[in-house]
């Protein structure tokens, strides 16, 4: 075979090489191009990179503190209901501080609206309708620290000849936010003008504000 033979024969393979890496560029310059590109990297356990491993654990510890942190609402336990324990005169629509204090030792948070319920002596129950004039909002307590919902209620007298009807409570049943265990506090501000199939009731209760 003559050397310039030799020299074609030679040659081709890296011709060929070359037109196929050419070929393997034209296609990514369009996948690029095209806008949809390679999807992002999502850093997890199953797919990390060599030698990243010490990273990813870390960064997994980070996200779960701060998702334990975020999640940590207040429970039942955490927290002591009151109200006032004496009524103001007259019939008139009355509004009164449901105070939730945090008793827990440690930071917890609330968010929207407490169940509540009344419930008189007879076993009688009326759950009490929320009220929209405030807004929800998270409230991180201290320890100590307390929030509370506005109980808005139509007190009424028995004996005043109307013939209304009368619910005569007891006591003012209370589930914090997304628990399903409740607090209970004695009622001692009188008999309540009974409203529990009413559309509009003038008894009702707020979402939590900060403070009490």
């Amino acid at each position: 075979m003559s050397d310039v033979m030799r020299r074609r024969w030679a040659a081709g393979p890296v011709l060929l090489l070359v037109a196929v890496l050419s070929s393997c560029s034209s296609t990514a310059g369009s996948a690029s191009s095209s806008g949809t590109g390679p999807r992002p990297l999502v850093a997890s356990a199953d797919a990390a990179p060599v030698g990243s491993s010490v990273d990813v654990a870390s960064a997994a510890r980070r996200s779960t503190g701060a998702t334990a942190a975020a999640a940590s609402r207040c429970t039942t336990a955490d927290l002591r209901a009151s109200i006032p324990e004496k009524p103001t005169p007259g019939t008139s629509q009355k509004g009164i501080h449901v105070t939730f204090r945090n008793q827990s030792s440690a930071q917890c948070t609330l968010y929207g609206y407490p169940g509540a319920e009344f419930r008189s002596a007879t076993g009688d129950r009326w759950d009490l309708v929320r009220s929209l004039g405030v807004a929800r909002r998270p409230i991180t307590l201290a320890p100590g620290a307390q929030a509370h919902a506005t109980l808005t209620y139509l007190p009424t007298d028995p004996s005043d000849g109307t013939g209304n009807p009368v619910f005569s409570p007891t006591a003012l049943v209370f589930i914090p936010p997304d628990e399903q265990t409740s607090l209970i506090v004695p009622w001692t501000l009188g008999p309540v003008l009974r409203q529990d199939a009413a559309t509009h009731p003038g008894t009702y209760i707020s979402a939590l504000e900060p403070g009490s």
